[in-house]
């Protein structure tokens, strides 16, 4: 008795040959040109934020990035909420 094991459970969603992140990122200016009547600047616009992401995420993709993000951003302008101090409290008797 065989037991199949996936190999691909860690693969990031996709859409259309893209992942996810890199649709929304190229599909949300599209769209917005398409209902505003103004595909070409849509689609300009579209490819170069396209284009800036892919850039930026690099070839660590959008864990590296939140990581980059969580450690460079000053502690004010983090959007991640700190966790409560992990340290057990003394009891004084």
């Amino acid at each position: 008795m065989f037991v199949v094991i996936e190999q691909r459970l860690q693969d990031p969603p996709r859409f259309l040959m893209l992942p996810a992140d890199e649709a929304v990122v190229l599909g949300l200016p599209i769209l917005m040109g398409l209902l505003g009547r103004m595909l070409f600047p849509g689609l300009i616009v579209g490819f170069a934020t396209w284009a800036t992401w892919k850039r930026l995420k690099g070839e660590g993709g959008l864990e590296r990035l939140l990581a980059a993000a969580y450690w460079y951003t000053p502690h004010g302008l983090g959007f991640f909420t700190p966790f409560p101090d992990a340290a057990p409290e003394t009891w004084d008797a």
